[in-house]
């Protein structure tokens, strides 16, 4: 398995997949990394979605950023850097898998998951971060249930339940955050 920027970076180059869509997330990538002390993969539905449901990863995004002191925290919503499936009509679906791989796997120190509404990718990405030894929180409204197998999944730390998002489930998210970034 590829562990590093720099050994992905070669990977894609080995296999014929650098664009400049994935060299400019590649460089962005390694100022990330450099730049962060903890740093959230946010993960959630987007392709077919509203703005309100794109909204709260952006939200945890710019809280995390707020969280503690400038270079403490980056949230990285994948939908705010360049795959957006309505706002990046043009980045290809191979562009968007090894954008995503680079941050969910090799940047992430932890991820933040919203498994409602269900959709493949954050299914996929839970995968990456199981494979890779990378811890998630869930983030679930109250009431819904994931499958089995998602449930179960190896680095699951947290689920985070909530009533109504900004009132209950923000500060959780950032709480359990918190407490994973002290874990690492």
């Amino acid at each position: 398995m590829v562990t590093s920027i720099i050994q992905y970076e070669e990977l894609l180059s080995r296999l014929g997949r650098r664009t400049p869509a994935v060299d400019a997330a590649l460089n962005r990538a390694k100022e990330v990394r450099a730049s962060y002390r903890h740093i959230a993969y946010i993960a959630g539905a987007l392709t077919g979605y509203a703005d309100d449901v794109k909204q709260r990863y952006e939200t945890v995004s710019r809280t995390l950023a707020q969280t503690g002191q400038p270079g403490d925290w980056f949230g990285y919503a994948p939908h705010l850097h360049g795959t957006d499936p309505v706002a990046h009509p043009k980045v290809t679906a191979n562009e968007v898998r090894d954008i995503d791989f680079l941050y969910a796997v090799l940047v992430a120190d932890f991820h933040i998951n919203f498994l409602s509404p269900v959709a493949h990718g954050n299914a996929v990405e839970e995968g990456w971060a199981e494979m890779a030894g990378i811890r998630v929180l869930y983030a679930v409204p109250q009431g819904f249930t994931a499958s089995r197998i998602v449930r179960g999944m190896h680095n699951v730390s947290a689920t985070v339940t909530y009533q109504d998002f900004e009132a209950d489930g923000l500060p959780k998210i950032v709480k359990a955050a918190k407490h994973l970034a002290a874990r690492r």
